[in-house]
């Protein structure tokens, strides 16, 4: 019995010993445990902003000037010339718009001599009264209009020459270099006009009138020393094949005549490095 009882208590502490070692353990086991990071927050995102789309409007291009209505007609004469196709450049300005200035008057008033001019002006300096004129020309009726318009139907052809077609320069020659401003029409070389339908619109119409104008000058103001122009503003329409410049060329050896088909919208008389008109019409 005694020897039960030493049994008993040995097994007992055996017990009681594991029991302490595995407390231990699992005491020194949490501390080791890495503590659980707190849980981080994830970054609140801006707000989207939805920003309208703006729409692009497209810009359109510049009026043609002077030059570049040269050029074309410069192009336009070469290909004809050359017996060449006319110029796909040239098609691309068909529905521009274009502001072409034309200088008369640069030789002073019309006189006796000079009244046969396209254009002109005169000034009373008791009444202080300036007038200007110019004449369009009516090429319905010529033979290489007829020939250029080809299948195009119209019943009047109204327009101006280009005078020296070789420069870009839309005012009076300097000092020294006056223009009488009479020229024989059967000697210019590049117009531009309008053809008007037989039931188009008869706006700026002219036939025999000139576009004339009389106008007072302020107390102390003079004509312009430097001459005036006619501004002429339009668009663009060019020929039934969709080029805006047709030359002609009977000769070989004379340069080709060459015409360019627009629509006129505005017609003015300026003063030069004047913006604003003395005179238009619409």
């Amino acid at each position: 019995m005694a020897e039960q009882n030493i049994r008993l208590r040995i097994l007992s502490y055996l017990i009681a010993a594991a029991a302490g070692s595995a407390l231990t353990i699992a005491i020194v086991g949490w501390e080791d445990a890495p503590s659980p990071k707190p849980a981080q927050a994830e970054p609140k995102q801006p707000p989207r902003v939805e920003v309208p789309k703006i729409p692009v409007i497209p810009v359109p291009p510049p009026p043609l000037d002077r030059a570049a209505l040269l050029a074309a007609a410069a192009s336009a004469a070469d290909a004809v010339a050359s017996g060449s196709a006319m110029p796909q450049s040239n098609a691309q300005l068909v529905g521009r718009s274009f502001i072409l200035r034309m200088p008369f008057g640069c030789a002073g008033e019309l006189t006796d001599e000079t009244k046969d001019a396209w254009a002109g002006w005169s000034f009373n300096p008791r009444s202080r009264a300036l007038r200007l004129s110019a004449r369009a020309n009516n090429l319905a009726d010529t033979d290489w209009v007829k020939t250029l318009a080809t299948d195009m139907k119209f019943d009047a052809v109204e327009g101006f020459w280009i005078r020296r077609p070789w420069t870009s320069a839309d005012q009076c020659p300097a000092e020294g270099g006056a223009l009488t401003d009479v020229g024989v029409p059967q000697g210019q070389r590049l117009g531009i006009a309008q053809f008007y339908s037989p039931d188009g619109p008869r706006t700026l119409r002219r036939g025999d009138r000139p576009y004339s104008s009389t106008v007072k000058l302020p107390e102390g103001e003079t004509p312009s020393a430097r001459g005036y122009q006619l501004q002429l503003e339009g668009k663009v329409s060019g020929f039934a094949d969709g080029q805006p410049v047709h030359c002609f060329q009977q000769d070989a050896s004379v340069a080709p005549r060459c015409l360019i088909a627009v629509q006129f919208e505005r017609v003015a008389f300026v003063a030069p490095d004047k913006p604003e008109p003395i005179v238009e019409w619409h």
